[in-house]
């Protein structure tokens, strides 16, 4: 089975620990995938950073997937904001869209449980594995010889803290190069490492 194209539903899949059969990144989900529907915005060029807000580009064509044009539509639909802001946005809301979005494609398997939490898992948990190593395996390359895809993966993954593809020990490790794949994204890297210190501060400040 192949997997999706899209760089949120990949980093939702990616999320996924296929040992542990367990999704993980929970309480950043959200974030993550709205960081990379804004990255993948950016790196199609249907939005562009205007003294570091995001903003829409002009005559910028839909790209066929709800969750890039709900978000495509969002921007548009506004005067420019920081990036960050657009990130903590409707991440429930996200998280939702593309999980739905994975089960209508059938890259996931949902089992719906009125009173416990539905059971989420990949169809093909051994292309997610595959895939992961993969992309993994390009923190040992020359930041030349990395797609922008790629790169984009590895950036956003250090950024959110998806340890199933970047380790806190690679995060250490290889803080350097991720700086480097990071520019792939633009602003959008930094902007959801933003975002989830504004969330952890919002919650520690909520807890008293």
């Amino acid at each position: 089975m192949s997997l999706p194209e899209s760089l949120p539903a990949l980093m939702y899949l990616l999320a996924f620990d296929t040992d542990k059969n367990r999704l993980t990144s929970r309480s950043q989900l959200g974030l993550v995938l709205r960081a990379a529907a804004l990255a993948e915005l950016y790196l199609t060029e249907r939005v562009t950073d205007t003294d570091g807000r995001a903003e829409a580009a002009a005559r910028a064509r839909p790209t066929g997937d709800p969750v890039l044009d709900d978000l495509a539509d969002q921007i548009a639909a506004h005067r420019p904001r920081a990036w960050h802001r657009w990130i903590g946005r409707q991440e429930r809301a996200t998280v939702r869209a593309v999980r739905e979005q994975l089960e209508a494609d059938r890259h996931l398997k949902i089992e719906h449980r009125a009173l416990l939490p539905d059971r989420v898992e990949p169809r093909d948990r051994r292309a997610v594995k595959q895939y992961a190593e993969t992309v993994r395996a390009a923190l040992r390359r020359s930041s030349a010889r990395t797609d922008p895809r790629t790169a984009a993966v590895l950036a956003l993954a250090a950024r959110g803290e998806v340890r199933t593809v970047v380790s806190r020990r690679e995060r250490r490790e290889y803080s350097r190069k991720l700086d480097e794949l990071a520019v792939y994204t633009g602003p959008v890297a930094d902007a959801l490492r933003k975002a989830i210190r504004t969330k952890r501060a919002a919650t520690a400040s909520a807890g008293g």
